[in-house]
């Protein structure tokens, strides 16, 4: 029987991309649970609730 050391796990370029897109979409789709439950369809609402929800930017973007 063989022993798996430490650096047994190795990920590809290709598997973290796929990771973190993963789990990009699980953040987008746990903010839309979110938002469905705003009675109101302002920004300022949907924001509230966001952030109500522990959601956070750590650079804000500003578009206009």
């Amino acid at each position: 029987m063989t022993q798996l050391s430490d650096n047994s796990f190795i990920e590809t370029p290709e598997e973290k991309e796929a990771f973190e897109r993963i789990e990009r979409e699980q953040q987008i789709n746990a903010m839309v649970a979110v938002i469905r439950t705003c009675p109101v369809h302002s920004w300022v609402g949907i924001a509230t609730l966001l952030v109500d929800a522990g959601c956070s930017m750590e650079t804000p973007i500003a578009r206009k």
